[in-house]
C-alpha cells in the first residue's frame, strides 16, 4: 500500500507541474493524462502511458475474474487455489476462464476501458462484505486458529473493517453511476 500511494503521490505532484505549464487547468478526460509523461519523456512518454492503462486495465479484469472465481468455488465447496493446475481443480478454472472470456464482451464492444475498469472497481467494493464478514467468526473460532484467537482490540479493528466495508458496498456503485461521467 505505501507503495501505491507513494506512485499516486508521484502522479498528483508531476499533474500539478506539468499541467499548469501546458495551460490545463482542469483535466477532463483521460485522453489528457499523456501530457504527464509526454513533456518528460516524448513520444515515449505516450507508450509508457499506454502500456499504464494497459497493466492497469489487465490488472483490474484479473482481479474480479479471480476473486469471483473464488467466491464462486469457496460456495460450492470445491477445490480451488492459484497453485493447483487446472486437473486438480476443473469447476474454479473453467469459472476463472469463463469469467476472463466474458469480461472481453465489454471490451470488444467499444467500451471505454478506464470507465469500465472504475466500474469494476465499484463492483469490487460491493463484495467486500461477503469477503471480509466470515473473518470475524473465523478469528475467534479456537478450532481454525488454536490459542491465536482476537482479542478485544483485533476484534475492534475487524468490526471497524466490516463497518467500513458495508459503507463502502452501500455507496460505491450508487456514486460510480449517479457521480461520474
Amino acid at each position: 500500500m505505501a507503495f501505491g500511494g507513494a506512485i499516486s503521490l508521484a502522479v498528483l505532484v508531476a499533474a500539478a507541474c506539468v499541467f499548469p505549464a501546458h495551460g490545463i487547468t482542469r483535466v477532463d478526460d483521460y485522453q489528457q493524462l499523456p501530457l504527464l509523461l509526454i513533456a518528460v519523456f516524448g513520444f515515449w512518454g505516450f507508450v509508457l502511458f499506454v502500456a499504464s492503462l494497459a497493466v492497469a486495465c489487465l490488472g483490474a479484469t484479473l482481479e474480479i475474474a479471480l476473486e469471483q472465481a473464488y467466491l464462486v468455488a469457496q460456495g460450492f465447496g470445491w477445490n480451488w487455489g492459484e497453485n493447483r493446475k487446472p486437473r486438480d481443480d476443473p469447476g474454479f478454472s473453467l469459472f476463472y476462464t469463463c469469467a476472463l472470456a466474458i469480461s472481453a464482451i465489454p471490451i470488444a464492444a467499444g467500451a471505454d476501458p478506464l470507465k469500465l475498469t472504475v466500474f469494476s472497481m465499484a463492483l469490487t467494493a460491493m463484495s467486500l462484505p461477503l469477503t471480509v464478514v466470515p473473518f470475524l467468526s473465523l478469528m475467534n473460532d479456537e478450532s481454525y486458529v488454536g490459542s491465536h484467537r482476537n482479542g478485544a482490540f483485533s476484534n475492534a479493528v475487524v468490526i471497524a473493517i466490516v463497518a467500513l466495508s458495508f459503507v463502502l458496498a452501500i455507496v460505491a456503485l450508487p456514486l460510480q453511476i449517479l457521480g461520474g461521467n
